[in-house]
């Protein structure tokens, strides 16, 4: 099949890469602007990544192959390109901004001198000038609001009229290497890179409601190898930050306590293990793997939940700790969304309620129709959102600097921003 035909028919690929698996969405768009239809979904064990990073490009290559193609097969359809989820350690955010002029030769403020969408390709432009390593590009710009005058809680400028504009936002950069690397693995795998979206940013569109956004939340995506956390203050990113540990850990702690191989260790975690250990029973014992000339041994539900709670609650302390440093002058409660494998850890909303000191739930992905039952699970969250991305890139400006092009096309990728924006 054709990459226009597949345009044409409103086809888009979600493509989550993580550290434990590959998930990957097939979804069409609906004409008459309803949620779009789910058409396949496939998810193939990831062995060439390690949190968040590409480390094994054969393996990699595989992963996505077999991903895809049982998306595919699903489908019933042939896809050359998709959007691609990209999270690891190299990944930073933080807030910036930008200020500008806007009056003319110093002359009092009039009607011919309101706010036009040069003035804020400028503001933009000023706000995203940080210096950053050479080996940095910039993968979001996230507008959190502009200032007219120092009037704040301005989300669209155009047409306003002052003297002076302020552009706050967050900016998420990534390594350019990385985003290379993956683009290397997806394109060996066949399929063309559209663009590379911030994973949480992803789960955020597939999980979150608008009111949420807007009243504060924190969206915590616990992956394999790392945990993603973005907080939500008025409907817009205040803070992002990627955790360097994800179930895998998990799985490594219950591996070496209890002398497993790490494939046990995984089905042990998911089996018997809960966040919280005063609610695993003590009295339930169970066999642990063994070879057969090997003398059987026992554990309990209670010593294995020991483990899971130990990092699960070092995880939620510093998802706490992010919390902390987020830009947010309000006094508020946030709640939390939990998404991601981890997330259907037992009673892993529970020990985030006590840690974290908020209400907690776990983020069920939604926005699609036909046979939603296939992917209902959080670990589809990031591979659904990246389908839903034209929904969401009026929330954002994006550069198209992630194939390894650079920045230099900033122009052209503002005005594709405020067609969507405006």
């Amino acid at each position: 099949m054709k990459n226009g035909l597949v345009q044409e028919r409103g086809i888009a690929v979600g493509l989550d890469i993580g550290t434990t698996k590959v998930c990957s969405i097939i979804a069409q768009s609906d004409s008459n602007g309803g949620d779009m239809k789910l058409l396949g979904a496939g998810v193939a064990p990831s062995r060439g990544v390690k949190k968040g990073t590409v480390v094994d490009i054969d393996a990699t290559i595989q992963a996505i192959e077999e991903a895809v193609q049982k998306a595919e097969t699903m489908a019933d359809v042939k896809v050359t390109d998709a959007q691609v989820g990209i999270s690891g350690e190299h990944i930073r955010g933080l807030n910036t901004q930008g200020a500008i002029a806007i009056s003319k030769n110093g002359h009092p403020v009039t009607y011919e001198d309101e706010i036009r969408r040069s003035d804020i390709e400028r503001v933009l432009e000023m706000a995203r000038a940080v210096s950053f390593p050479v080996d940095r590009e910039i993968l979001h710009i996230l507008p959190q609001e502009f200032l007219v005058d120092n009037q704040g809680g301005i989300k669209n400028p155009l047409g306003m009229v002052g003297r002076r504009l302020e552009a706050r936002v967050h900016l998420v950069t990534g390594a350019t290497s990385a985003a290379k690397n993956i683009t290397k693995c997806v394109e060996e795998a066949g399929l063309m890179v559209k663009g590379f979206t911030y994973q949480p940013l992803a789960s955020g569109e597939a999980v979150l409601e608008p009111h949420e956004k807007e009243l504060g939340v924190v969206l915590v995506d616990i992956g394999g190898g790392t945990t993603d956390i973005c907080v939500y203050f008025e409907g817009e990113i205040r803070h992002s930050a990627v955790v360097a540990i994800g179930g895998d850990s998990i799985s490594n702690d219950i591996a070496m306590m209890t002398q497993v191989s790490l494939e046990d260790s995984e089905e042990i975690k998911t089996r018997y293990g809960s966040a919280k250990a005063a609610m695993a029973s003590t009295d339930l014992d169970f066999e642990l793997p063994h070879q057969a000339d090997e003398t059987p041994r026992k554990a309990s539900e209670h010593e294995v939940s020991r483990y899971v709670e130990a990092r699960m609650t070092e995880i939620f302390q510093m998802v706490r700790r992010e919390i902390d440093r987020a830009d947010i002058d309000a006094p508020v409660s946030l709640g939390a969304v939990l998404t991601g494998g981890g997330a259907l850890l037992k009673n892993c909303a529970s020990l985030g309620e006590e840690i974290l000191d908020a209400q907690v739930k776990i983020g069920i992905p939604k926005g699609l129709s036909g046979v939603v039952d296939v992917a209902a699970s959080p670990i589809y969250a990031t591979a659904i959102g990246l389908v839903q991305q034209p929904s969401s890139k009026k929330h954002e400006f994006k550069f198209a600097g992630t194939n390894g092009a650079g920045v230099g096309k900033l122009v052209k990728n503002i005005g594709e921003w405020f067609r969507d924006f405006f």
